[in-house]
């Protein structure tokens, strides 16, 4: 179609352009001179009128040129913006745009392999999924866009290991020049900074452990966003499923979640203070069918914090409540950030207290709400706690990016392909874990029934992982980057204690040994 409009303008123009050099080059009619000589007087006149005529005639010529120049060069115009609309412009993918109609469309997707290696502390521990291991962390594959209206979409499906998962598939109503948002569909639950970061953009190969220990993920559910006018405040809440995209249909558990971010910036620097908050109630199942809930909190109410030794390459946890018996929980996190031209600096603390069953509980007759009638109840609400500091530094000049109160690309100053070295950057973490309960160490085994119990103690159950971390990030490109990743996790008491600490005469909760692993990410993303 552009092409044709082109050529029918050029054809035209061209025409007109011809046909006027060829008026130009027919020389005038002679007429017939008398025999007499005209008088001076007769002949002055008449090179006057044939000088008039002759002006008027290349006034004429020059103001048809004109035109006609005039009429190709709209005619440029309109195919010039004609292509425009059409043709995509590049952010990492190609981005179909039409601006005054308010359309666009973009592709987008990630690939992430990880390899590492976790230690088996002593060679004692009797499993397979220690040691060295490789994984396809992420195989994305979705696309964004708007709509006219203030309307837009996101959508990404999942397919590392063979099985289909979703990012976000959410759809969005943000009217220009309103403070407020609305976004419906498969999305975080306000979790906290690092959470709701892009794993393109995080510091280590894992996010903070407080994430894998508490459950924080994607949800389906609807929420509301306010952002002030020069996007320093931030307020986010909404109501979420206690599930994410699945074939199931249960519907008694949800998640009420909110989180308020003030990022301004003093003096150059980009400082981030934030709050979240989350209550959960858990699902219970539909009579004696278990619930088949996608990344729950909780399955038929049995609840379980864990966390694996800051890599994905293993699925062993050295640190596990293991299962029990709870109705809620209730999670409360604070946040603090800043970049300071190539430094930045990150901390954020969740605590998460339990509404647990407990001793003499019962359940309405015929709800079989557990595998039998008799489980594990903690002698009280138990509570748990993590938190993690970590600091970052550009060898290379570049400012970490930080954008709507999440983490954000990096601008490489000097890529590759431009004859430079890339981005580089080194980052160390401190991060705690504490899934240590009296309250649960000391439990007891509850028949839901009659509601008799009996004491069922064990030190072996939670314990604490303190982890050191090192990581070193190469960006060659801005959607290219490798990622290294060293920890040394120090663990005190848990599960392995009796099995890594056999000749110990401490309490098993006491005993405390070390974990080494080293991870290495490639990732490319669009």
């Amino acid at each position: 179609m552009i092409r044709s409009t082109f050529a029918r303008s050029l054809l035209a123009g061209t025409a007109l352009l011809i046909g006027t050099a060829a008026i130009a080059q027919t020389p005038p009619a002679t007429t017939a001179q008398p025999d007499a000589m005209p008088d001076q007087s007769d002949a002055a006149a008449d090179a006057a009128i044939q000088g008039a005529a002759a002006t008027d005639d290349a006034q004429a010529k020059i103001e048809l040129l004109q035109a006609q120049v005039n009429a190709l060069q709209s005619a440029l115009e309109n195919v010039k913006s004609a292509m425009v609309k059409t043709t995509p412009s590049w952010k990492g993918a190609p981005l179909f745009e039409d601006k005054d109609a308010g359309w666009s469309f973009k592709p987008r997707g990630r690939i992430q392999y990880d390899v590492g290696f976790t230690g088996n502390p002593g060679g004692l521990i009797p499993t397979r999924n220690l040691g060295f291991n490789t994984r396809a962390r992420r195989i994305r594959l979705g696309a964004e866009g708007t709509i006219p209206g203030g309307f837009g979409y996101k959508f990404e499906m999942d397919y590392a290991n063979s099985v289909v998962g979703f990012g976000d598939a959410i759809l969005t109503y943000a009217p220009v020049g309103k403070p407020f948002s609305v976004t419906v569909g498969n999305h975080e639950t306000f979790d906290g900074l690092e959470q709701t970061t892009s794993s393109r953009f995080i510091s280590f190969l894992e996010r903070a452990q407080m994430n894998d220990a508490f459950i924080n993920t994607r949800r389906l559910g609807i929420s509301a966003g306010y952002v002030n006018k020069p996007g320093t405040f931030r307020l986010n809440a909404g109501l979420f499923a206690a599930h994410t995209i699945d074939a199931g249909f249960d519907n008694d558990g949800y998640i009420a979640a909110g989180r308020a971010i003030f990022s301004p910036i003093v003096g150059g620097n980009q400082l981030h203070f934030g709050a979240n908050v989350q209550y959960r109630k858990f699902q219970s199942n539909n009579g004696a069918t278990a619930s088949n809930s996608i990344n729950a909190p909780s399955t038929n109410q049995i609840a379980r914090y864990r966390a694996r030794p800051f890599a994905q390459t293993t699925d062993f946890r050295f640190v596990d409540t293991g299962n029990f018996a709870a109705k809620s929980d209730m999670i409360y996190g604070g946040e603090l950030a800043g970049v300071f031209s190539s430094l930045h600096v990150a901390a954020e603390a969740q605590y998460t207290k339990v509404n647990a069953y407990t001793r003499g509980d019962r359940l309405p007759a015929g709800l079989a709400q557990f595998a039998t009638p008799t489980f594990l109840v903690a002698s009280g609400d138990p509570s748990f706690f993590s938190a993690y500091g970590e600091v970052g530094y550009f060898l290379t000049g570049e400012k970490r990016g930080y954008k709507n109160g999440q983490w954000d690309r990096t601008k490489v100053l000097k890529p590759l392909s431009k004859g430079g070295s890339g981005a580089l950057q080194i980052n160390a973490r401190y991060d705690y874990l504490d899934l240590d309960s009296n309250k649960l160490k000391h439990g007891f085994t509850n028949n839901f029934v009659t509601g008799v119990s009996t004491a069922s103690n064990s030190l072996t159950r939670g314990g604490k992982q303190t982890g050191y971390l090192a990581s070193l990030i190469w960006i060659p490109e801005d959607y290219f980057r490798v990622l290294v990743n060293y920890a040394h996790a120090e663990i005190e008491g848990g599960p392995q204690a009796a099995v890594v600490k056999p000749t110990s005469t401490e309490p098993l909760d006491k005993r405390k040994y070390g974990i080494d692993t080293v991870a290495a990410r490639v990732q490319i993303d669009f």
